[in-house]
């Protein structure tokens, strides 16, 4: 487990790195040719990945950006917590530390990366914005470098994937940070460098935090990391109950969505999602 812990450290330190790297990148004026042509580059990516896919591909990734997707999956993971025996102490930083991370990320990208760098939106942009395609007039805020959205789903993603017992709800969980992350540029609110940038800022966060929260449950319980046993901060979350729920919210979404856009008899069943 030392071994393990060791390799996350480094993998904190070798993000961090990039993170503070890009920073300065895009503040050096020497490198304003190399970050026009990135930008130059993002639009046209923007215009290859943005498109108009009916009423129902609209509602389906209307849906999938929705706040409220994360419900279902919030509940599941408390009712695991809920039933965690073996330290009360264990969950509640776990809590904590998530909470934490969706925070940080989610002010980190909104009130500092946006208003700093001041990048308009493609929903605002002229030299773009009459060439894509939005849902439901919705253009979002002034500004979007860097995606808020992208920053809290792999924040989640980094923060939890050590905690989960099987492999395959990472992989779950990682497809579906990549789909909430790409319904922004389907709606036309951010460029892809938006999301690349967020994800590595979420994923950043998300890991340091996980790492924060060890060493906080080491100090305080004076247990060694070399010889703690299973638990929720080592691969103790029984992750089966999260794959199912992140599957049923998709199919849920997508079923749904694809059935109202048919006006099918048996739609007239509330929703979950709102989409006005």
């Amino acid at each position: 487990m030392g071994k393990d812990f060791s390799k996350t450290d480094k993998t904190f330190c070798i993000l961090a790195s990039a993170c503070i790297a890009i920073f300065i990148v895009l503040n050096l004026q020497a490198a304003a040719p190399l970050v026009h042509w990135a930008d130059h580059m993002d639009k046209l990516l923007m215009l290859t990945l943005n498109f108009d896919g009916g009423e129902a591909i609209d509602r389906f990734w209307s849906g999938v950006s929705s706040k409220f997707v994360w419900v279902p999956l919030g509940a599941t993971l408390l009712a695991i917590l809920a039933y965690y025996k073996k330290s009360i102490l264990i969950p509640v930083l776990f809590v904590i530390g998530l909470a934490l991370t969706v925070t940080l990320a989610d002010q980190i990208a909104s009130s500092f990366l946006k208003p700093y760098f001041s990048r308009l939106r493609p929903s605002h942009n002229e030299e773009i914005c009459s060439m894509l395609h939005f849902v439901n007039g919705r253009k979002g805020g002034q500004f979007g470098f860097v995606s808020s959205h992208a920053a809290n789903a792999f924040g989640v993603l980094a923060f939890l994937a050590p905690t989960f017992r099987r492999k395959t709800t990472v992989v779950v969980l990682a497809i579906w940070s990549v789909l909430v992350s790409y319904s922004r540029i389907y709606l036309g609110v951010h460029y892809p460098g938006d999301i690349f940038c967020g994800a590595l800022l979420g994923f950043t966060v998300g890991l340091g935090m996980n790492i924060v929260i060890r060493k906080i449950y080491f100090k305080i319980t004076a247990v060694s990391e070399k010889t703690l046993n299973d638990n929720l901060f080592k691969g103790g979350v029984e992750s089966s109950y999260m794959t199912a729920a992140i599957l049923c919210t998709g199919l849920y979404i997508f079923f749904y969505n694809f059935a109202q856009s048919a006006i099918l008899p048996f739609t007239a069943l509330p929703c979950l999602i709102p989409f006005n």
